[in-house]
């Protein structure tokens, strides 16, 4: 019995004494591990972060390439269409002023101001060198049908864009002529002539003869090159002499007219009425 309970004892003490060894060797078992843990993870976190900061630039890097592909491609698709859009502005502008110079030329004169106005429609309000010419050409569609008006509406436009133009110049006196505004004529300083013959006209059907020769004389004085304004002046004198009852000194203008322009149409019949009146045959 004795010996049972000292067996006991021993056991139990053993088994005290074991214990704290048992749970010292575990927390050491155990810190180690932790330990080991913190070291294994110290180790990984930096590799780790230089991965993933590595593999991010790389998204970035590919995003910003498929970026300016995508970039590139859209830039090349719009140029593509701009050019084709431009190419049939080109197109049809041509066809369009191709026809109202044909219509020009056969004087159909409202359909070449149709063909003229749908050709500039197509510029978008812009006005370069093509656009100037078709309204150049509607501008005389305009006067040679007689709408003189609208003609001088396109060539104030016209002048306005540039006063040096010698033909704008022109076309706009011609305008004023025919709308009776002879002071802004006169004062462009283009076919002076034709701007003193037509006032010289006027005096004429006015019965104001001597005026109409003493405008005459200025007239020839201001021609300058104005030939066909010369050529006016010369017949409108030659009227003013006939119905002053100086048959024979209209004659003499209308043979010297003859001579160097040829007389054709009304001058052709005055002509044969001061020969005839003259006994000229």
């Amino acid at each position: 019995m004795g010996n049972e309970r000292n067996t006991e004892r021993s056991r139990s003490s053993a088994a005290r004494k074991s214990s704290p060894a048992a749970g010292r060797s575990q927390t050491s078992a155990n810190g180690r591990s932790r330990s080991a843990s913190a070291l294994d993870g110290s180790a990984y976190s930096p590799v780790r972060a230089r991965q993933i900061a590595r593999r991010r630039r790389q998204r970035q890097r590919r995003r910003r390439q498929m970026m300016a592909a995508f970039v590139a491609v859209v830039l090349l698709a719009g140029g593509g269409a701009y050019g084709a859009r431009q190419a049939w502005l080109q197109k049809h502008r041509q066809e369009y002023a191709e026809q109202g110079l044909a219509c020009l030329e056969s004087q159909d004169y409202a359909q070449a101001i149709t063909a003229f106005d749908d050709a500039i429609a197509l510029t978008h309000g812009r006005i370069g060198t093509f656009e100037s010419q078709m309204m150049l050409y509607r501008a005389e569609a305009q006067y040679r049908s007689g709408d003189y008006q609208s003609a001088l509406a396109t060539y104030e436009s016209l002048y306005a864009k540039d006063e040096s133009n010698e033909t704008y110049k022109t076309g706009l006196a011609l305008c004023l002529l025919e709308t009776g505004d002879y002071d802004r004529a006169k004062s462009l300083g283009v076919i002076q002539g034709q701007v003193y013959s037509r006032i010289a006209k006027d005096q004429i059907n006015a019965g104001n003869y001597d005026d109409a020769l003493s405008t005459i004389e200025t007239g020839f004085s201001e021609a300058g090159a104005d030939e066909v304004g010369r050529e006016e002046l010369t017949y409108n004198q030659a009227v003013a002499w006939e119905y002053k009852g100086d048959y024979k000194k209209a004659l003499e203008i209308l043979d010297g007219y003859d001579q160097k322009y040829t007389a054709e149409g009304n001058a052709a019949r005055e002509l044969a009425f001061l020969r005839t009146r003259q006994g000229n045959h």
